[in-house]
């Protein structure tokens, strides 16, 4: 995911992007999606953007974090993890920007991910597997 999310600065910046790996400018990742929805792109190349802008969101999470990169089998999709076994999902994350709009605020997802503060005005939850019940219950 490292090497998509490079991929993904050095392409942007082709189109006049300037991301970066200064979590100052994450709010840039947001802005970008919004246009790139407006354009109307076809299918194709926004599986390819949700690819390379899901990458360097999680890579933006675990170089500025607590997280690593991991490969969520349930889910068939990469993911990024903390030592709490916390996941997040920033392929889909950035899909949900994509086809849903700005409800899905990716600058809060990536300050909910490195700070574990929920920004002010919009919500979080934490899911936990289906074996966690019954593993807490037992206790």
């Amino acid at each position: 995911m490292r090497n998509l999310a490079e991929l993904f600065v050095e392409h942007t910046r082709e189109d006049g992007y300037s991301f970066d790996w200064d979590p100052a400018f994450i709010h840039h990742l947001d802005n970008y999606c919004t246009d790139f929805a407006a354009s109307k792109p076809p299918p194709e190349v926004i599986h390819s953007v949700i690819m390379g802008a899901g990458a360097y969101l999680g890579e933006m999470i675990v170089r500025n974090g607590s997280w690593t990169w991991v490969y969520c089998m349930v889910q068939n999709a990469a993911a990024v993890e903390n030592s709490e076994q916390l996941r997040g999902y920033p392929h889909s994350k950035v899909a949900k920007r994509i086809h849903n709009g700005s409800e899905h605020d990716l600058e809060a997802f990536f300050k909910y991910a490195v700070t574990g503060e929920t920004p002010r005005g919009t919500t979080a939850r934490v899911i936990k597997p289906s074996w966690w019940q019954r593993l807490t219950s037992r206790a």
